[in-house]
């Protein structure tokens, strides 16, 4: 292959890479509290509005202490994802309770599917 055309090979390979690696404009993540080795990850279908979000992580002796949620509307919209607040006098993540903005005359936005991935730890030795 001559030296022009591993040259354009090249350019386009890393225009790909480039195109691949931007995030989706109608996606939204939440990230709250904390990372650890341990998670599960589940969906949810909802709608925009008020969602509450199971806690499936938490067992007798491990503790719910980080959450990731998202969701996209491609190519409709970028709906707005807004966590609860436990406390007017401190930031307290509540795991639970989120408000998704997505107009229901918006396409799609009647069936979001909203990913969720929940991070324990221990907290005592199991009995």
């Amino acid at each position: 292959m001559s030296p022009l055309a591993c040259s354009l090979l090249a350019f386009i390979a890393l225009f790909v890479a480039d195109v691949e690696s931007k995030p989706n404009r109608y996606c939204r993540t939440v990230k709250l509290g904390n990372k650890t080795k341990d998670f599960i990850d589940f969906s949810l279908t909802v709608t925009g509005g008020d969602v509450t979000v199971p806690d499936k992580s938490t067992r007798p002796g491990r503790q719910l202490v980080g959450e990731v949620v998202s969701t996209c509307n491609t190519p409709h919209w970028e709906p707005k994802i807004t966590p609860a607040i436990m406390s007017d006098y401190e930031f307290k993540p509540n795991f639970a309770l989120f408000n998704i903005d997505c107009p229901k005359n918006i396409t799609g936005c009647d069936k979001l599917d909203f990913k969720v991935t929940q991070y324990w730890e221990m907290v005592t030795a199991p009995q």
